[in-house]
C-alpha cells in the first residue's frame, strides 16, 4: 500500500477489507432500523444491474453467464458466474467450483451494516474497472503464521470487474450509469420516493449557509477518521515475528561486521508496543548483540507504526533522518539506525 501511496481507512461498520479507487463505486442505503435486512438492498443493486441501462442479462459476452447476471449469495455479496480461468491474471488463492456449464462464481460487491438507535445503514461496493491488480496486492498478508493476532480474518473470494466479465456492456458499466441504474431501481422498489428529486451532492453543497451545522459535524467526523487514535489506536492484540537470516541484508560488508543470525518478536495492543524481544540471536560479536538487544527493549511503549517504513505521503521519522544524515557524510550509522533501518524493511 505504501510503495503506491494508497492511504488506510478504517471505517465506523463492520465487515471485511475493501480496496478502493476510481474504478470502484461505494454506495449507501439508509433506512428505518425495524426495517433492515441484509439482503434486500444487495438484491435491489442487483436487480438494478440485471435492467436498462446497465442489462447485464442482455449482454452477448461468452465470458459471463449473461442468462443468469447478477445476483446475491449467501453470504449476501453481489456475485456474477464467469467462464473458468477468463482472468488468468488474477492472484486469488480461493477458486470458486464451476458449474455443469464450466463457469464458476466471482464477486462484485461486498457489503457492511451498521445499526444506529432508530435508523439502520448498508453500503457496499461495486467492482466496475478496479485495478485488480492493486486490490490482491494490498490485501494480501504475505506474513502469514509469522503475524498472530486475535482479530477476525476477513473471508477472500474470488472477485472480477464487471467491466471484464461483460466487455460488450463495458459503455454503460461506469459510475454514472450505475448510479442511474441503482436510482431506478430505487424508484421501481419503493414507488412513494418517486415523488422525490433525486439530488447531486458534492463539497460545493456544503458552503450553503442552512448547510453550517452539518458542515462542521462532517468536518469533525472527517478530522477523527484520520486520526492515528481512530486508524490505529484500537487495533486488537497481536505478536509479530520477524527474523534476519543473513547480515548482508544490512548492507555493506563494512556494515555487515559482527552481526548474525536474529529474530526479533514483538508484542502490540491498540497501536504499541507492549513489549520487544530479541530470540534466536547468534551474533559473532557479543558487543553487537547487547546493543541490539538494548535497542530492541527500548521499543516498549512506542507506536507499532512509527517501525514501519514513512509512507511516501508522511514525514520522515527522526532515526530516519539521522541515518541520511550519516550517508551524508559518510560516517557508518549506528547499530540504532542500522537496525530500525532493517525493522521499516520487513514489519
Amino acid at each position: 500500500m505504501r510503495s503506491i501511496g494508497l492511504p488506510m481507512v478504517r471505517r465506523r461498520s463492520g465487515g471485511g477489507t475493501v480496496y478502493h479507487d476510481l474504478g470502484n463505486t461505494n454506495y449507501s442505503f439508509h433506512i428505518p432500523r425495524e426495517a433492515f435486512d441484509r439482503r434486500t438492498h444487495a438484491e435491489l443493486v442487483a436487480r438494478a444491474l440485471n435492467a436498462d441501462p446497465l442489462a447485464l442479462r442482455q449482454s452477448r459476452t461468452d465470458l459471463a453467464r449473461s442468462d443468469v447476471g447478477a445476483y446475491v449469495n449467501g453470504r449476501n455479496d453481489i456475485c456474477i458466474r464467469v467462464k473458468s480461468g477468463f482472468d488468468r491474471s488474477s492472484t486469488a488463492k480461493t477458486k470458486a467450483e464451476a458449474d455443469e456449464r464450466g463457469f464458476e462464481e466471482r464477486k462484485v460487491s461486498g457489503s457492511a451494516y451498521k445499526l444506529v438507535n432508530k435508523r439502520a445503514y448498508h453500503h457496499g461496493t461495486m467492482l466496475l474497472s478496479a485495478s485488480l491488480g492493486s486490490l490482491g496486492s494490498s490485501l494480501k498478508n504475505d506474513r502469514g503464521e509469522l503475524l498472530v493476532t486475535k482479530g477476525v480474518a476477513s473471508v477472500p473470494a474470488p472477485v472480477a470487474n464487471l467491466t471484464d466479465a461483460f466487455p460488450d456492456r463495458k459503455t454503460t458499466l461506469d459510475h454514472d450509469t450505475f448510479v442511474q441504474g441503482v436510482v431506478a431501481e430505487f424508484h421501481r422498489t419503493y414507488p412513494a420516493s418517486n415523488s422525490i428529486e433525486a439530488a447531486q451532492v458534492d463539497e460545493s453543497s456544503l458552503a450553503r449557509p442552512e448547510h453550517n451545522e452539518g458542515r462542521w459535524k462532517l468536518k469533525g467526523n472527517f478530522d477523527e477518521l484520520q486520526s492515528w487514535t481512530w486508524v490505529f489506536g484500537q487495533t486488537p492484540e497481536f505478536t509479530h515475528r520477524v527474523t534476519m537470516h543473513d547480515a548482508s541484508e544490512l548492507g555493506s560488508q563494512q556494515t555487515q561486521q559482527g552481526w548474525g543470525p536474529f529474530s526479533v518478536e514483538i508484542h502490540s495492543k491498540e497501536g504499541i508496543v507492549l513489549d520487544a524481544q530479541l530470540v534466536e540471536a547468534r551474533f559473532e560479536d557479543g558487543a553487537v548483540e547487547r546493543e541490539v538487544r538494548k535497542v530492541i527493549q527500548s521499543l516498549q511503549g512506542r507506536r507499532y507504526d512509527e517501525l514501519a517504513l514513512p509512507p511516501p505521503w508522511g514525514p520522515s521519522s527522526p532515526s530516519t533522518a539521522s541515518a541520511a544524515a550519516a550517508k551524508e557524510t559518510h560516517e557508518e550509522p549506528s547499530i540504532e539506525d542500522k537496525l530500525l533501518h532493517w525493522l521499516r524493511t520487513v514489519l
